[in-house]
């Protein structure tokens, strides 16, 4: 009796051992062949050479659905990557050449005033800019918003050491070109920027002959040609445009008279001048 009882109580240990091996086994089982089932579900493509020509067009367009594991949905732009620049609203464009220079050295600081209707001797400007045309000449998308489209207007252009030239124009609500696209010819030897070519300059530069760049009283506006020396070259185109008045006339206008005497100036007297005379004042656009 006490040995029956000794094999039970040893018989319960080892059978519940044995039957959790089993089932961890059939657990195992069971996936292997849910793994082998999924596997099998998914059919691999028939051989091209068995198919039929309508068959091969069909796996053709199978195949070039497929996404390309290299590709990318949304291609992230690079640096490289050109970038368009968008201008807004009616623009101007024009090309201007510079009296004197070499080809492509046109660089230079240029005033461009906007007037409606044709020039006159005291312009009232409606637009004024101050840009840097680049040495190429050409400028390109200036805005003109606030202008009407279908007006004639007339543009007033004027270099550092040119004389004033205007090119009129009816405003169009895209892109003006000037002077129908040809180049705009400035004559130079306006070195007091009064814009009259005349005695003043010629003076001014007689004093500069001979000059270089490492000259202590150098003055790079008065070397017309850029070749770094001031010379009787470049003497020769205030000689040649002598006299010559750019359009719109002298830069000059009679002195405003003050609100207040708290300004210093409480007659027209002008600035700097003999006391009690009359004077003019002048206007240089920078």
């Amino acid at each position: 009796m006490l040995g029956i009882y000794v094999f039970i109580v040893l018989s319960i240990p080892v059978g519940a051992y044995l039957a959790s091996h089993a089932q961890t086994y059939k657990s195992k089982a069971s996936e292997t062949n849910t793994k082998s089932a999924k596997t099998s579900s998914i059919l691999p493509l028939p051989d091209k050479e068995s198919l039929s020509s309508g068959a091969k067009q069909l796996l053709g367009l199978v195949e070039e659905s497929k996404p390309s594991a290299s590709s990318s949905p949304n291609p992230a732009p690079s640096d490289s990557s050109p970038t368009i620049a968008s201008s807004y609203g009616p623009t101007m464009s024009f090309t201007a050449l510079l009296e004197g220079r070499p080809q492509q050295t046109w660089a230079t600081k240029l005033f461009i005033g906007i007037i409606e209707g044709a020039l006159t001797s005291n312009p009232k400007f409606l637009l004024t800019f101050s840009v840097d045309l680049p040495a190429s000449g050409q400028y390109s998308n200036l805005s003109l918003a606030g202008l009407t489209a279908g007006t004639q207007y007339t543009a007033l252009l004027k270099g550092s050491v040119q004389i004033a030239t205007s090119s009129s124009f009816v405003m169009t609500p895209t892109t003006t070109v000037l002077n129908e696209g040809q180049p705009i010819n400035m004559l130079t030897g306006d070195l007091n920027e009064d814009n009259i070519i005349n005695t003043a300059d010629y003076n001014i530069i007689q004093n500069l002959l001979g000059k270089t760049k490492s000259s202590a009283n150098w003055n790079e506006n008065a070397d017309f040609n850029k070749d770094g020396v001031i010379n009787t070259f470049d003497l020769s185109f205030i000689s040649k445009n002598m006299g010559k008045a750019g359009a719109s006339g002298a830069w000059t206008s009679p002195l405003p008279k003050v609100s207040s005497p708290s300004a210093s100036l409480v007659n027209d007297s002008s600035i700097g001048g003999p006391s009690g005379q009359q004077g003019y004042w002048m206007w240089i656009p920078r």
